[in-house]
């Protein structure tokens, strides 16, 4: 949709060939594969039959790649290489922590069809699963759609796959969940439910749970699903995209909202949660529920809590990298003790690796701001891994059974989707990994009995400290009958006293576990809402807020926070013989000023607003004539260091500059016209930006 007819369509790539161009004609190939098959439809109906022939299909159009910087939009700085590393070679490119280590655990090579994994699970048989999205960025007519969820299967034990069982054929499987004995899956425009119901690892049990996720843009399209403590599932889309989601009893979700969605499979509400843009990826819990997200392109972090009637992302960490494709909370006995609940985001280009933050949860002060017990805030600590191999593109990560973290690479030259086309032929479709991070001087995790466990040992996996034992529990329990779960739950919990500090978080899972199963328990809840431990009274609080103040009907709508920024007339707005006022602004998703030019007298005062509506993050930066390239390389080469200067380099070439601006963002600043008379550039030197983004100040 977008890449065909949309804002996309008309980028233009090598010989200013566009999407449009290409993406177009595919349709029309679509049309003769579709009179083919209608062909047989109509002879099957009048008894006969007839051999599909696909020979009049007209060939596809030729696009020649850009990477290298075969046009303005490509930069070779930004990209990878087309020469890739084996998986094991590439492992000598990852810098660690001490005491760390990295192994491969699979990849193409030993996993034939781990290609382009975006998500990671761990199922309740402590089996590692990927989300395999080989078509990326989306099908091609004629050829085959591999599209797959793998289940990889380390059979002895060692830290390696030795195979990989193919569940079901998926397309666009951007995110998946484990629920009920089955899987939920999307695949744009429906999320679907899987089961395997005869014990042989392959989907034989397939059905639409529901339609209506909008399919315009597959890099925005709903990922990265997470079963909540509160019994909900979760996941993000962004812009581009229109959802019409119809419900038995509440209005139709009918809205282009980016941010978070829930949905609870038990009654079959769907609601848009909290306003998160312009491409959000990456949703984490942790072991108190306090509920994490993150965005794909701006690469900020939030915590999400309620507000209203419905719930509010509220910044979590200053950024310092950008983009961030999934985030995971620390929970593992064989991680060391002083990282646990440490918060970590996987970022894809510029700084290849994971970056992780110490989470305070109990109160904190910075910068003159104060968080209460429950407003959690992060500080960075010792980043967890880098990488200096230009295709590692970490997509995921998650820690497995064994309390190894398990890292999905993506492994690509090209990781920007509108900076090249749709179809360039350096798109990998070839290539994909897995890798194991350990921590050696500690023993590895315990395995835990969940598959096939009685709901008493499950009830007792729920006093686990570690988050995914408890969070594959619960998976266990969404499959067994309410009655009993419930039944059960009460016997186990009498044992807990909610006056002791020491019994208040398994009396939490308690409580989540009532909700998951959507039974009320008003004694349960008031009895926690007055719990000695502080981080219990704000995740009863949360329940409460579920149970008794947020409205499904309401968050169905398109929430007040998500409003469109109002755009101005940019140019020479004032001038006077003392100063000349000029304002600049962005325009979204075209990578692109509204200003291509301006004309203020040599030695004049200059006022500038420069004004950000994109979703990207910009700058401004006036330079001397024939600078821009000189500028732009050097913040490239600033790497991820370069937030910290809003990617602003050391220059003499330098006239003036403005911080880092995000989505919405606005700033004023003066300086004084040269003295000189000439041409002088302002671009914005974001990464790979300065190719396309600038305009001339000419001074007379």
């Amino acid at each position: 949709g977008n890449d065909i007819w949309g804002g996309r369509s008309g980028l233009k790539f090598v010989n200013g060939q566009t999407n449009a161009d290409v993406l177009q004609h595919e349709l029309l190939m679509h049309d003769v594969l579709t009179a083919n098959r209608d062909a047989k439809v109509w002879a099957r109906a009048a008894g006969k039959d007839l051999k599909v022939d696909d020979s009049n299909v007209p060939p596809p159009v030729k696009v020649i790649s850009n990477v290298g910087g075969g046009s303005p939009s490509s930069s070779a700085q930004k990209e990878g290489s087309t020469n890739y590393l084996g998986g094991k070679e590439a492992i000598a490119k990852m810098h660690i922590p001490d005491g760390y280590k990295i192994d491969l655990f699979a990849d193409e090579k030993s996993i034939p069809g781990l290609i382009n994994p975006v998500q990671l699970q761990v199922d309740t048989k402590g089996r590692l699963w990927a989300a395999c999205w080989a078509t990326y960025p989306k099908e091609e007519p004629l050829k085959e759609v591999n599209d797959a969820l793998l289940i990889l299967h380390d059979d002895n034990k060692d830290g390696v796959a030795e195979r990989a069982t193919e569940f079901a054929r998926v397309h666009c499987p951007l995110g998946f969940e484990f629920w009920n004995g089955g899987v939920i899956v999307t695949s744009q425009p429906d999320i679907l439910f899987l089961r395997d119901t005869d014990g042989d690892d392959v989907a034989d049990e397939r059905y639409i749970l529901f339609q209506g996720i909008g399919s315009e843009d597959t890099h925005h399209a709903a990922n990265n699903l997470i079963y909540g403590p509160d019994g909900g599932i979760y996941w993000q889309s962004g812009i581009f995209l229109v959802h019409n989601h119809e419900n038995p009893w509440l209005p139709s979700l009918q809205t282009g909202a980016s941010g978070m969605y829930r949905f609870d499979p038990r009654c079959y509400t769907i609601a848009f949660h909290a306003g998160n843009s312009p491409n959000p990826h990456g949703i984490a819990f942790d072991y108190w529920g306090y509920h994490y997200a993150t965005d794909g392109t701006g690469g900020n972090a939030f915590q999400v809590r309620p507000d209203g009637k419905g719930f509010k992302m509220h910044k979590l960490l200053n950024k310092e990298v950008r983009p961030v494709p999934a985030c995971e909370i620390v929970s593992s006995a064989h991680f060391p003790d002083d990282v646990q609940q440490n918060f970590l985001i996987c970022n894809a280009i510029g700084y290849l690796g994971i970056k992780q933050y110490n989470l305070h949860r109990d109160g904190y002060t910075e910068g003159g701001a104060n968080f209460k017990t429950g407003e959690v805030w992060g500080t960075p600590t010792t980043e967890l891994l880098r990488s200096d191999d230009g295709n590692f593109r970490p997509t995921d990560a998650i820690f497995g059974e064994d309390g190894a973290l398990y890292i999905a690479d993506w492994q690509n030259v090209i990781i920007g989707h509108m900076q090249h086309n749709v179809r360039d032929p350096n798109r990998d479709h070839r290539h994909g990994r897995v890798y194991r991070m350990t921590y050696p001087a500690r023993e590895f995790q315990k395995p835990v009995k969940i598959d096939g466990a009685s709901i008493p040992e499950l009830l007792s996996n729920l006093e686990h400290p570690v988050d995914g034992v408890r969070h594959r529990s619960r998976v266990e329990l969404s499959g067994r009958p309410t009655g009993e779960v419930i039944g059960a739950c009460k016997a186990w919990m009498a044992k807990f006293d909610p006056k002791k500090a020491e019994d208040a978080h398994p009396l939490l899972e308690a409580l989540w576990l009532h909700q998951q199963h959507n039974v009320k328990n008003p004694e349960l809840l008031t009895a926690l809402l007055g719990s000695p431990e502080p981080n219990t009274r704000v995740a009863a609080a949360t329940v409460q807020h579920f149970w008794y103040r947020a409205d499904p009907a309401v968050n169905s709508g398109v929430p007040a926070e998500v409003t469109e920024v109002a755009t101005q007339k940019s140019g020479v707005i004032a001038d006077s013989p003392e100063q000349t006022e000029v304002r600049i602004g962005t325009i979204v998703e075209r990578l692109q000023f509204d200003l291509k030019e301006f004309t203020v007298k040599a030695g004049k005062k200059i006022v500038v607003t420069f004004a950000n509506p994109d979703f990207m993050p910009h700058n401004l930066v006036f330079v001397q004539p024939g600078a821009a390239d000189e500028v732009g390389n050097a913040a490239m080469l600033l790497g991820a260091k370069g937030f910290e200067t809003g990617f602003v380099p050391p220059s003499d070439k330098i006239i003036a500059s403005t911080k880092l601006l995000d989505h919405g963002g606005e700033v004023t600043f003066e300086f004084t016209a040269p003295e000189k008379p000439g041409d002088y550039q302002f671009v914005c030197t974001f990464p790979g930006h300065h190719l396309v983004m600038r305009g001339v100040m000419k001074v007379e």
